[in-house]
C-alpha cells in the first residue's frame, strides 16, 4: 500500500518552517532551517566525534550540501541563497522544501503538499510553483545515514497566498474543521512580516480583500533589510575578528537569543552582545511598519477590528505595535485554535489544516 503524507511547507527567503500531519497535541510535527546551503564533500577521516566535527549533509542531483544553521558552523565559502520574484518553484526552493520533508520522516509515496507565495506577487508565482513542483517527479534526497535514497511524488500541490494559512488557524482547528469564531468578522488586517518581504492582507469577513492587492507585497520589507543587515554592518566595523561574519551567523545569534535571552555573538576569540543593537533595530523596523503600513495604507488602522502579526519578524515589533496600535493587535496566545502555535509557524499550520479540511471534502 502506497503511503501517503498531508503537509505544508513555508519556504520563505529566511527559513523554512515546514509542518506534517501526525498525532499530538497540535496535531503536527515541525520542522525547521534557515534558507542557505553550501557544497560540501561529506568526506571523514574516521576519528569520531571526540576528535572530528560531524555534520549533517544531504544529496541532491548528484551534489551533496550542508543546510541551515551547520553552514554557519562548517565554512564560510560559497554559500547559496536565492531571494527576490525569480526563487519560486526553483531548484534551490525545490531542495528546501525537500530537505524539509525528509527530515519530517517522509521516505516514500505520495505527498500532498501546501506551500506559499507572497500576495503581491501570487499569480505568478503560483504558476511557476505549480509547474516546477510537478515537472520532474519523482522527488530524490538522500540524507547521511539512509541505507538508501528516498523517493515520494507530488500528489497535490496547493499554493496560498502567504498571510491566508495565518488566517486560516482562527477558523479551523487541528483537524482542519471549521470551528465557530467570529474573529475574522469585519475588517481584518495580517501583516505577515519575513526575512525579505513584508505582506499586508487586508480581510472582510473572513475574505481577502484584491482591491488591496497592491499594497499585498513589500519587498525589502522584511527583517534582513532593517535589522539583520545594519546590525552584520556595525559587527563588521567592531573588530577585525568579526569580518567574516554573515547575515546566517547575525540570525542564529537572534534566534537563539529570542528563546535564552543570550544574544552574545562569537567570532576569533572574541565577542559582542547584540541584544541592544537589535533593540535598537527592531524599534526603527517597528516605526517603518507603523509609518508605511499602518498609517500610511490604513490610517492607523481607523476602521478595522482585528490586527494579526504572523512570521518571524513579529517577534521584533509585537510590543511596540501593541503600545501604538492597543487593543487592535490579536494575541495569538490567547485563542483556542491558535495557543502554542509560534508566529513563524502560523502559515504552515494553517496551510495544513486547509490541506486536511480539503482532504476530508474530497
Amino acid at each position: 500500500m502506497t503511503k501517503s503524507y498531508i503537509t505544508s511547507v513555508d519556504a520563505g527567503n529566511g527559513g523554512v518552517n515546514a509542518v506534517i500531519a501526525g498525532r499530538g497535541k497540535q496535531g503536527y510535527k515541525s520542522y525547521y532551517m534557515p534558507s542557505v546551503r553550501a557544497a560540501a564533500t561529506g568526506d571523514t577521516l574516521g576519528l569520531g566525534s571526540e576528535w572530528e566535527l560531524e555534520y549533517q549533509w544531504v544529496e541532491w542531483n548528484g551534489h551533496r550540501y550542508i543546510t541551515g544553521d551547520d553552514v554557519t558552523k562548517i565554512t564560510k565559502r560559497g554559500l547559496e541563497r536565492h531571494t527576490g520574484s525569480n526563487r519560486y518553484g526553483n531548484e534551490l526552493q525545490q531542495f528546501l522544501v525537500a530537505k524539509a520533508l525528509a527530515e519530517l520522516g517522509v521516505k516514500s509515496g505520495e505527498v500532498n503538499l501546501t506551500v506559499f507565495a507572497p500576495p503581491g506577487l501570487f499569480v505568478e508565482a503560483r504558476e511557476a510553483m505549480l509547474e516546477r513542483f510537478m515537472q520532474d517527479p519523482p522527488v530524490t534526497i538522500f540524507l547521511k545515514g539512509d541505507k538508501a535514497a528516498r523517493h515520494w511524488t507530488y500528489s497535490n500541490i496547493s499554493v496560498w497566498p502567504e498571510g491566508v494559512g495565518a488566517a486560516a488557524c482562527f477558523v479551523l482547528d487541528k483537524n482542519g474543521k471549521h470551528v465557530s469564531s467570529d474573529i475574522l468578522s469585519g475588517e481584518t488586517v495580517i501583516l505577515d512580516a519575513g526575512a525579505h518581504t513584508l505582506d499586508a492582507l487586508k480581510f472582510s469577513d473572513g475574505n481577502f480583500n484584491p482591491e488591496q492587492l497592491e499594497h499585498a507585497t513589500w519587498e525589502a520589507g522584511g527583517v534582513d533589510v532593517h535589522i539583520r543587515q545594519p546590525i552584520l554592518r556595525t559587527v563588521h566595523k567592531a573588530d577585525s575578528d568579526f569580518t567574516n561574519v554573515t547575515v546566517d551567523d547575525i540570525d542564529r545569534a537572534i534566534r537563539l537569543g529570542t528563546v535564552s535571552g543570550d544574544y552574545t555573538l562569537k567570532a576569533g576569540g572574541r565577542e559582542i552582545n547584540l541584544e541592544s543593537l537589535l533593540n535598537k533595530y527592531r524599534t526603527r523596523y517597528a516605526e517603518w511598519v507603523a509609518n508605511n503600513i499602518a498609517d500610511g495604507v490604513f490610517g492607523g488602522f481607523k476602521g478595522i477590528k482585528s490586527v494579526i502579526l504572523v512570521g518571524g519578524g513579529a517577534y521584533f515589533i509585537a510590543d511596540h505595535m501593541a503600545e501604538w496600535y492597543g487593543d487592535k493587535l490579536l494575541d495569538i496566545k490567547s485563542h483556542a485554535t491558535t495557543k502554542g502555535i509560534p508566529y513563524e509557524d502560523m502559515n504552515a499550520v494553517g496551510g495544513l489544516r486547509l490541506a486536511l479540511l480539503q482532504s476530508a471534502q474530497s
